[in-house]
């Protein structure tokens, strides 16, 4: 089996040095030595027969496809964030929506001067809602 060191550090392998970026045959039966094992699920090695392009950015095919993954991954997490928020910042509108619609007169008058929202005197409760559900965008 032929590796690269994908590492930044040198991997002695039966008292040979491999540098990094550099490959290497493997004695026969090294396949299944459990460092070499190690090393190849942590990606300091890489098989040589599936890493064989590198383009001229000095990005190899298993490289380019783990950087993809991990891009994916990224992306995909992202995604699931933003829906999270959504979803929340709806429910949390909603819940303010039905609280407005609860609220008696002094607190709607209270509200809508927070809101720097004008109001008259003679305002009834229903006015109040329409005014403050509609500043909410609603």
């Amino acid at each position: 089996m032929e590796v690269i060191n994908k590492s930044r550090k040198i991997i002695g392998i039966q008292g040979e040095a491999l540098l990094p970026g550099y490959r290497m045959e493997l004695p026969e039966g090294y396949e299944t030595h459990p460092s070499i094992i190690g090393y190849l699920e942590k990606g300091m090695l890489a098989d040589g027969k599936l890493d064989v392009a590198v383009a001229a950015g000095g990005i190899s095919d298993l490289e380019r496809r783990r950087i993809a993954e991990e891009a994916v991954a990224q992306y995909k997490k992202q995604q699931e964030k933003a829906a999270g928020q959504e979803a929340a910042e709806k429910i949390e509108k909603e819940a303010e929506i039905k609280a407005v619609k609860a609220m008696k007169k002094p607190d709607l008058l209270a509200k809508a001067a927070g809101m720097g929202l004008e109001v008259a005197d003679d305002d009834t409760s229903d006015v109040l809602k329409e005014k403050i559900l509609e500043a909410m965008g609603q």
